[in-house]
């Protein structure tokens, strides 16, 4: 049965029915696609305070998990262990960040804020909440909460994946 039906999805950026077989495909595309634009501008932003958004990233971890190992922070960050020392080299040389030595375990970091990263962080959390918010803008409300709730769901789902 090669027919569209009706409970296919109509593409806003194409203005077409995309057949059921597609939507996995074509919504997983969307997904990339949405996040590679937002993503995009809110790199931009950042960037006018001299911030990519790793660091960013980086900021707002050690800002809420003060002390947290460089391994705790590649798992919250979804990267490996490479690139989080990549990242904290530069925000090292910066002076955001300082890596002491885990009394309990000689072989790892613990992290912490420097003062002139709590300020960055206090600059930078509000211009990329209000980036955010811009993004989401053409969302109502209500469409936000169901969008929150079915990537929740997906997200979920894929767990047992990784």
């Amino acid at each position: 049965m090669s027919a569209v039906s009706k409970s296919s999805g109509v593409s806003p950026r194409l203005n077409v029915l995309v057949p059921d077989a597609q939507l996995p495909r074509e919504n997983w595309l969307a997904i990339a696609r949405v996040y590679s634009l937002m993503t995009k501008q809110l790199d931009r932003s950042l960037r006018e305070i001299h911030l990519t958004i790793s660091q960013f990233e980086v900021l707002m971890i050690l800002s809420s998990k003060e002390g947290i190992s460089q391994q705790d922070l590649a798992q919250s960050l979804l990267v490996t262990k490479g690139n989080v020392c990549t990242v904290l080299g530069r925000m090292e040389k910066s002076k955001w960040v300082l890596r002491r030595q885990d009394p309990d375990d000689r072989r790892a970091n613990c992290l912490h804020l420097t003062e002139k990263g709590r300020e960055l962080v206090e600059k930078a959390a509000p211009l990329a909440a209000r980036e955010v918010r811009m993004l989401m803008d053409s969302l109502s409300l209500s469409e936000q909460r169901s969008l929150h709730g079915l990537l929740d769901r997906l997200e979920g789902s894929l767990g047992h994946w990784i």
